[in-house]
């Protein structure tokens, strides 16, 4: 048989399987695992439980799932490669294991930029070798120029591919052919389309439930520090639970940097898939402002606290502001339920967040009458007014009626369709033409 039509075919089973894997068989199996830990812990003896929590901490299951995806991805390269008999197998592996990514529009963006790495590491090295011979200087004039290369083609981290695939090329020596070159060329290709395949299994969850659950939890996490600093306004705290509140609230941060890389990733693949329109993605970008904007209050919040407890003879937080902190915790938890997953019951999730942050303006009226009559300490009423005001903006963020959300949001120009945006125009001139 063709060794084409077998790579072909190979290759369309693994998209077919790693298709199936995704939508049907993981949830399944992690369905069952579930439903098999939950009957057997009772009956499991107690240092079996110890081992298998710890086993637990210890392994991350993205790590596990992204090198086991790896590793498959490589073989399966290597193995075509030879199927096909081209020049260096190790190429069409290496280009796989670094294609892999957490989706497979990242996985054709990086491919495509490592394919142009190649094609110019190749054309630098014919141009450089074939006109100065192979000396110490035409290594680092290779190299050189390999590195700049990629760096005017905007390849970004792929620009090292540049320098490495042309000094792969010298180790070839005097092997090289036309024939070498575009057997490479077609082993990185090859690699390229492996790694796109099976890159969906890495993460588990397409674009826009990733970035779906990314805002989910950092709600959730907003959510969890404010019910800690309303349990701490209420009850007191020390200066070393304000310190780890402050301390989580700047960690915060890091959790709205990987929201937005996931939104920005989706905004990407949206541009180029068939099934998933850019205007889904503006809600979820609207979502990312108005959190960014509650990380900093949060952090806000956390700061005025952990001030009132580190400063000698600050103004102290007053004990009722706990039950405002309380309500816009409940909040954003609620804020987190709707985001997570809208498709479930979005009329009740709405309903509820609208309830809470009613709640919260009830909670928050309530508050300001008792501090100002049962307080007469300036310092304390200007730090009450600081908390309040934090929390009002959290909540017009929420409800997306803040003013500030607005400032820095770029118009859309005009610019290429996307993908998804053209193909109903195009349906419809179908049907038009045809009914005619």
């Amino acid at each position: 048989m063709n060794p084409i039509t077998v790579v072909a075919a190979s290759l369309l089973f693994c998209a077919l399987t790693a298709t199936l894997l995704r939508r049907k068989v993981r949830p399944a199996v992690a369905a069952a695992s579930l439903a098999v830990r939950a009957r057997l812990r009772p009956h499991l003896p107690a240092w079996v439980r110890q081992c298998a929590r710890l086993c637990g901490s210890r392994l991350d299951p993205a790590v596990a799932r992204s090198a086991l995806v790896t590793a498959v991805a490589a073989g399966i390269a290597w193995s075509a490669a030879g199927t096909l008999q081209l020049a260096g197998p190790v190429t069409a592996a290496v280009s796989a294991t670094l294609s892999v990514q957490m989706s497979s529009h990242a996985s054709v963006r990086e491919g495509a930029k490592r394919l142009v790495g190649t094609l110019a590491g190749i054309a630098i090295t014919v141009a450089v070798w074939g006109t100065f011979g192979l000396t110490p200087w035409t290594i680092a004039v290779i190299t050189g120029c390999g590195l700049a290369a990629g760096r005017l083609l905007r390849l970004g981290d792929s620009s090292v591919t540049v320098p490495l695939t042309s000094l792969g090329i010298l180790v070839a020596g005097s092997a090289v052919t036309e024939t070498f070159v575009w057997e490479r060329i077609a082993a990185t290709a090859l690699g390229i389309v492996v790694g796109v395949i099976l890159s969906p299994l890495v993460g588990g969850m397409t674009p826009l439930e990733r970035a779906r659950w990314q805002l989910a939890q950092l709600s959730t996490g907003i959510a969890g520090l404010l019910g800690h600093l309303g349990a701490g306004a209420r009850d007191g705290y020390a200066q070393e639970q304000s310190a780890q509140w402050l301390a989580r609230s700047r960690d915060l941060g890091d959790d709205l940097d990987e929201a937005v890389t996931a939104v920005d990733d989706l905004l990407r693949q949206a541009r180029w898939s068939l099934t998933t329109p850019v205007t889904r993605v503006t809600p979820l970008q609207q979502t990312v402002r108005a959190l960014e904007h509650g990380v900093h209050q949060v952090n806000s919040v956390a700061r005025s606290m952990f001030d009132a407890s580190a400063t000698p003879h600050a103004p102290g937080v007053p004990e009722q502001i706990g039950q405002v902190l309380t309500a816009a915790s409940d909040a954003f938890a609620a804020h987190a339920a709707l985001v997570a997953d809208p498709r479930d019951d979005a009329t009740r999730d709405a309903g509820n967040l609208h309830d809470r942050l009613e709640t919260l303006r009830d909670s928050r009226q309530r508050t300001l009458r008792k501090v100002r009559t049962e307080i007469d300490d300036t310092g304390v009423l200007v730090l009450t007014g600081s908390i309040i005001t934090d929390i009002d903006r959290m909540a017009g963020s929420l409800e997306r009626s803040a003013p500030a959300l607005t400032v820095g949001v770029r118009e859309p120009g005009p610019g290429i369709p996307a993908v998804s945006e053209v193909l109903p125009a195009v349906r419809l001139i179908w049907q038009k033409h045809s009914t005619r």
